[in-house]
Parts: C-alpha cells; sequence; structure tokens
C-alpha cells in the first residue's frame, strides 16, 4: 500500500490543488486558491512523470492521463512505458495491470484501510469541495512567490503519513500549475509535469 501511495500521491496532489480562474481582485493566498478549486466539475490532461529511486539505476519516465469528474471520480491511466489504469470513486480504490498480450488483472482496494492513504483522499477531496480547515489539519502548508511565479509546499502532520512521504512542492504561475515535486521518506524523488487538455 505504501507503494502505491508513492505512486499516486503527485496525481492526487495536483487534483487538490485543481486551479479554477480566480476574480481578479481577489488577494493571492492559499484560502483563496483552494476555495477556487470547488468551481471545477470536470477536467482531462496529460502528464509526463520522472521518477528516480536509491534501488534503480537511471531515471523512470511515464507518460499517461488524468481524468477528474465531480464530486468524487479520479483516475490515472498509465500508457508508458507500460499500461496500468487506477480508478477513485467513493471509498474504493482499483488498480488494472494491462499485460503485453493485452490480458489485464484488477485489485481492489478500500480506502479506510490505510490511515495514510485515507488522509491523502479526504484531503483531496475536502480541497475540491473548499474545505481548506481540513487540508490545513492535514498538512502543513506554506504558499511562496506571487501569482506569476508561486509554489505550495505540503508537509504531512500526521507520522504515518510523513513516514511515506517527506515533502510535495507544487509550482506554477497564474492559475495554472507546471510541475509537481514529490520526495519521498526514503529518498525517492519523483517530478510530474503538466499539460492540460479540458477544464469544465
Amino acid at each position: 500500500m505504501k507503494s502505491f501511495i508513492r505512486r499516486w500521491l503527485p496525481a492526487l496532489v495536483f487534483l487538490m490543488s485543481w486551479p479554477a480562474v480566480a476574480s481578479p481582485q481577489a488577494a493571492w493566498d492559499t484560502e483563496t486558491l483552494m476555495h477556487d478549486l470547488a468551481m471545477v466539475q470536470e477536467a482531462e490532461l496529460t502528464f509526463v512523470e520522472h521518477r528516480t529511486s536509491g534501488f534503480l539505476l537511471g531515471e523512470t519516465r511515464l507518460t499517461g492521463r488524468l481524468r477528474y469528474r465531480a464530486p468524487d471520480f479520479i483516475e490515472k491511466t498509465v500508457e508508458s512505458p507500460f499500461v496500468q489504469v487506477t480508478t477513485i470513486q467513493g471509498d474504493s480504490i482499483s488498480i488494472e495491470k494491462v499485460g503485453d498480450r493485452g490480458e489485464s488483472v484488477t485489485r481492489h482496494y478500500n480506502i479506510d484501510a490505510s490511515q495514510a492513504l485515507q488522509t491523502a483522499v479526504e484531503g483531496i477531496r475536502a480541497t475540491l469541495s473548499g474545505n481548506y480547515g481540513y487540508l490545513r489539519e492535514s498538512y502543513m502548508v506554506e504558499l511562496t512567490g506571487d501569482r506569476d511565479s508561486w509554489s505550495v509546499t505540503l508537509v504531512p502532520r500526521d507520522d504515518v503519513m510523513r513516514g511515506v512521504i517527506e515533502t510535495i512542492r507544487i509550482s506554477g504561475m497564474e492559475a495554472r500549475i507546471s510541475s509537481i515535486d514529490t520526495t519521498n521518506a526514503d529518498g525517492d524523488e519523483s517530478r510530474l509535469s503538466l499539460s492540460y487538455q479540458t477544464i469544465r
């Protein structure tokens, strides 16, 4: 389950921080940024993810697509170098792995089975609904920069969660996220670079 959280958390955090168009008169702070998220009902994007690991030589590069539909549907599809579809809806998670010959194996998990996973997923839902109070309860949140060049750093408050994820840094400009950098407690790192396709 920890390896699942490490692989999925950058995508989850991206959805936690999904930007909508803010009012020009609104103050630029974390609460304003999070408040705007509730406006998004559906979105699709492509991603490129680079992972480095102390156990592997070199770097792993993944490409694929992300989909979100309010209030609780999230899907991450890895298209290369392998095919895997992870879907979160309600209290359940399914992971479908597709083999070279087209055969597939699907596993199902309950969000409540892992405290760290529950914290991550519920944090997303709270953010999408504008519940900034829940996010502050789960993470230490720091916003730096301005609208033209900003970053949000998240540090888990929970000891179990910190045993998996050390820090998450979300960078962007104006109302768009450009990258999400995640540092795991074991030293592994990942960078998720994002390209928007549709936002409704």
